[in-house]
């Protein structure tokens, strides 16, 4: 029993943190979002969008996997003695010198790309921010020393407050002095240049002294050590790609001013994302120990009750966004036909990814190349399904051929865990799934009998918000019939 009340508390302290620096950052986020969507209008939106996209694709390969990959070599290297600082200097090196040639590569490709396949303001776009590269991998790379020394505070400053404010207000200000083509991509390089400057005085402010004359870095060592590196690349350049597949066609294939739009629908689904990224943060530690100390099976057990809590909090912000959509697309410029349709597509797919993604765990650490697999799975649908459904069907195809994939992905998961013996019940997230349709359709029905005097955005969320309320007694309901059914106490913290 006090194993299992302490699980709790550990995962509920820690999912409690990592979701407060989540809302810092949607926060400050936000505005830029504002300033981009609505002042800069959709065009110039979606332009930034994609370029600024294809930096972030860029930065796996050019940090070369040591935002996590750091770990382990300052662990090797300072045991013997050597200064932690030095490890961050020869990781900040070697992570340049790949920058710069993932740069060129960006720079020349783009400018080989045919006339007419891309717009001449994202290929200016892209040219312009491809160094800007340098900056991104300096703040994943000496952010990460930051905890090594286990503090968490620095990089929520630098991600949630340093950069984005830096981009918004720079964006802002060259917005009012005239430049519209190219004042959100002088805030993206000022927002990269500010989270470089504080990332590594931070990182100087945990680790001790730089000690720059006594560094010497060899050259042999950091290549072989590069070469190491090459496999944890691959893997997050994949797994960015998942991530970020469907807006790099949708600005292929539609152009600019609907990327601007499926821009502003990405940035509205974060909520979704970070309710399941503020569990990621504990439960991979965990899960790693509760395998080796109790076996898969019991892992399965632990993992499928994640899935119900992270599920269950999931659906009740689908309702929220069901019900504030239709504002927060008009509160930044949004009003293309089908918008709030894709909205909804785009954060039901997000949901099935983050609930019935916990079960990926198991694999990667089990069976790896299979959770690698995963991602090649929603690479290839969304490059099969999102050509073929947006011509007719525009934002709103690729975001039901998203949704396609993470339904697709979630079975194969589940597959490839039977193979490996882990059997959750088949029915085990059943009941919110259930709660939320009944709750959708009572607010539907219970939405006809309200006065047609109201004010037509209060009728219009009606049914959504009816929902909610619904949905969060069916849920109260729940834990006090099965007591426990929301516990996440089968995993070991010890």
């Amino acid at each position: 029993m006090v194993q299992q009340s302490s699980s709790q508390k550990v995962i509920a302290r820690g999912a409690g943190s990592n979701a407060l620096s989540f809302v810092i950052r949607f926060a400050a986020r936000a505005g830029f979002l504002y300033v981009g969507a609505r002042l800069y209008g959709a065009a110039n939106y979606g332009v930034f969008t994609m370029a600024s996209a294809m930096v972030e694709l860029a930065v796996p390969v050019a940090s070369l996997g040591l935002k996590r990959m750091i770990f382990p070599w300052l662990e090797e290297e300072t045991a013997t003695g050597k200064l932690a600082t030095h490890v961050l200097l020869d990781a900040l090196l070697l992570a340049m010198v790949a920058g710069l040639l993932v740069s060129l590569v960006m720079i020349g490709g783009v400018l080989l790309v045919p006339q007419g396949a891309v717009s001449d303001a994202l290929r200016l776009a892209i040219v312009l921010l491809a160094p800007s590269v340098l900056g991104q991998i300096t703040g994943d790379i000496a952010l990460a020393a930051t905890r090594w020394t286990h503090k968490m505070r620095y990089e929520v400053i630098g991600r949630g407050l340093v950069e984005p404010y830096a981009l918004t207000g720079v964006a802002l200000a060259a917005w009012h002095f005239g430049l519209q083509d190219t004042g959100m991509l002088i805030g993206y390089w000022a927002g990269s240049i500010a989270l470089a400057a504080f990332s590594v005085w931070s990182a100087r402010h945990c680790l001790g002294s730089l000690h720059l004359r006594r560094w010497r870095p060899s050259p042999a060592a950091l290549l072989r050590r590069a070469r190491a590196l090459i496999p944890a690349s691959g893997s997050d350049f994949l797994t960015t790609l998942a991530q970020r597949i469907d807006l790099y066609l949708v600005g292929f294939l539609l152009g600019d001013a609907p990327a601007g739009v499926y821009g502003v629908l990405r940035q509205l689904r974060t909520p979704i994302l970070q309710v399941r990224q503020a569990f990621d943060g504990i439960l991979t530690p965990l899960t790693a120990r509760t395998m080796r100390s109790d076996g898969d099976v019991v892992t399965g057990e632990a993992t499928a009750a994640a899935t119900r809590v992270v599920l269950t909090l999931q659906l009740g912000v689908v309702l929220l966004m069901a019900a504030t959509g239709d504002l927060l697309l008009g509160l930044f410029g949004v009003r293309q036909p089908g918008a709030y349709a894709a909205l909804l597509a785009m954060v039901l797919a997000e949901t099935v990814n983050g609930a019935f993604g916990v079960s990926e765990l198991i694999l990667y650490y089990r069976r790896p190349a299979l959770a690698l697999q995963v991602n090649f799975v929603l690479i290839a649908i969304a490059a099969l399904a999102i050509p073929l459904l947006t011509p007719d069907y525009g934002i709103v195809g690729a975001t039901i051929a998203m949704l396609v994939a993470a339904l697709f992905a979630a079975g194969l998961r589940r597959h490839w865990l039977v193979g490996l013996g882990v059997r959750p019940p088949l029915l085990h997230a059943s009941v919110p799934i259930a709660a939320a349709s009944i709750a959708v359709l009572m607010g539907l029905q219970g939405a006809t009998v309200l006065p047609t005097t109201w004010p037509a955005a209060l009728r219009n969320a009606a049914p959504a918000l009816i929902a909610l309320a619904l949905y969060a007694l069916f849920v109260a309901m729940w834990r006090k019939a099965r007591p426990g059914v929301l516990s996440l106490n089968r995993y070991r913290i010890s």
